[in-house]
């Protein structure tokens, strides 16, 4: 549970910084990128994000398929947990 908790955390704050304004996902690097300015000003405001600015997520869009798009899992896609052991509740 405690892995399913941060890995769900995870996704819910890089979803979050990149629903503000000037941030992007950087799909080669596998990270939310922005300006220099843009991250400086938002740190200072939230400096929990700082980690995010240098941070790789490479499983980033797998996290969407589990936590954020409902309409894929709907379509039976289960193969993301699987592989990622929170299909039940733990490694295979």
């Amino acid at each position: 549970k405690n892995r399913h908790k941060t890995l769900r955390n995870l996704y819910k704050a890089v979803k979050n910084l990149l629903n503000q304004k000037g941030f992007n996902w950087d799909s080669t690097r596998q990270m939310v990128i922005a300006e220099n300015k843009i991250w400086d000003e938002y740190i200072r405001v939230n400096p929990d994000v700082h980690p995010y600015r240098v941070k790789t997520i490479p499983y980033y869009d797998d996290l969407g398929i589990i936590y954020g798009d409902n309409s894929a899992r709907k379509k039976g896609n289960d193969a993301s947990l699987i592989l990622l052991g929170l299909k039940f509740g733990g490694p295979l």
